[in-house]
């Protein structure tokens, strides 16, 4: 009897300005064969953004203007039917391809779980740190496609997506498991923009997720 196919998995990337690092991680994606398709969402980059996701011979979105994390990712969301949507950051240091599977393998392994959450370990201790004390803004995570369907508008969430995803998850009462992803970390907005420009983003970056803290109430 022929192999019984498994189920479809969607990897989306939120890019704005990361033409420097989103091939690294184009590369590890590409070299799962668990993923089926590859989508980048460049969110008005200035950069070589789109050109270099294009050149890796995946799917590009390319959104006019900068509209935030959160409306990438529902542009995201809205462009695929998989199975399993998986989110990554374009600008993770030290990404493999045993990251991806990490991520995904629960989801195959365990019918009563909704969504994987990747956790730091290993990285550097500013980025371990901030893992370990709010898990719930981490970028990397796959999510089956219930949870997908019932997820609110992302849209106007800007760097709080995270954060509207997990606080959604909770309130739906959904398995939820914690993966840990040894030896990542992220480029820093200072490292991106200088210090004082970085600082500036980091800051508003913070507020537009502590707009994201209000509760959700859970479904009936």
């Amino acid at each position: 009897m022929p192999d019984t196919p498994g189920p479809s998995i969607a990897l989306v990337i939120p890019a704005y300005n990361e033409d420097q690092h989103i091939g690294d991680v184009l590369a590890a994606a590409k070299s799962v064969p668990l993923i089926t398709e590859i989508i980048v969402v460049n969110d008005g980059s200035t950069d070589d953004t789109a050109k270099v996701a294009g050149a890796a011979g995946v799917r590009v979105i390319n959104i006019p203007a900068n509209l935030g994390k959160g409306h990438a990712m529902q542009m995201g969301i809205q462009a695929v039917d998989a199975d399993i949507v998986v989110f990554s950051d374009a600008d993770i240091i030290g990404l493999q391809g045993h990251h991806f599977v990490r991520l995904i393998q629960p989801l195959l392994d365990e019918p009563k779980l909704r969504m994987t959450v990747g956790k730091f370990s290993g990285g550097r201790l500013r980025t371990d740190l901030s893992h370990n004390l709010l898990p719930s803004i981490s970028g990397q995570r796959a999510l089956r496609r219930e949870l997908v369907d019932s997820l609110p508008d992302l849209s106007t969430t800007r760097f709080g997506a995270e954060i509207i995803i997990t606080k959604h998850a909770k309130a739906q009462h959904v398995g939820v498991k914690e993966v840990i992803l040894s030896d990542l970390t992220h480029v820093m907005k200072e490292e991106k923009l200088g210090v004082v420009r970085g600082l500036s983003a980091r800051l508003k970056m913070y507020r537009e997720m502590y707009r994201s803290i209000k509760p959700i109430k859970p479904s009936k």
